[in-house]
């Protein structure tokens, strides 16, 4: 699904364009996943695991305009991706098809700048749109700001998985969390 492209101002004063990355920002994504998962100890994949060809994320990316229940939104800064959030159906089949799950990712430099929050508000909005009733996702145990963000935009803890992730410092949990939309 494709969003309406829509500007913000961050808390450091800088214009976000948010808008549905295209085929041509394919090079752009896989650079920002990269880079994300280099500085950040919170992805759930390493840099070199982020592996598809430029052309199979334009392809990727296509498909994910075209669809009807998944959306991606880019956030821009000066024309640099910053960071890209995604939601999609969180399980199979019709018992199910009510639920979407989140996922995003913010270069650590646009930490504690709003884009977070900025994207999970914009996509559990978007999510309630595409007629989904209730937004999921996963977040490492010890991931405190991406918990605390979560929960001031209304998600609560539903869960802990156990040894979900396996890091250089040892296992990590997940906080499963849910909210109604």
């Amino acid at each position: 699904m494709r969003a309406e492209e829509r500007e913000t101002i961050l808390n450091n004063g800088a214009r976000c364009l948010l808008r549905s990355p295209r085929p041509e920002d394919g090079e752009a994504v896989l650079r920002h996943l990269r880079r994300v998962a280099g500085e950040s100890p919170y992805t759930a994949f390493l840099p070199e695991e982020v592996s598809r060809t430029l052309r199979e994320e334009q392809t990727f990316l296509k498909r994910q305009l075209a669809s009807r229940d998944r959306l991606m939104l880019a956030c821009l800064v000066e024309d640099r991706l910053v960071g890209l959030g995604g939601l999609g159906p969180a399980a199979a089949g019709r018992k199910c098809c009510h639920r979407a799950e989140l996922g995003l990712s913010v270069r650590r430099r646009w930490w504690g700048q709003g884009l977070g929050r900025t994207l999970v508000e914009e996509l559990c909005r978007q999510a309630g749109r595409m007629g989904y009733a209730r937004m999921e996702l996963t977040v490492m145990e010890d991931n405190a700001r991406a918990v605390a963000l979560y929960e001031r935009c209304g998600f609560v803890r539903c869960g802990l998985l156990p040894d979900a992730y396996r890091t250089a410092t040892g296992s990590q949990a997940a906080i499963w969390m849910s909210k109604a939309l």
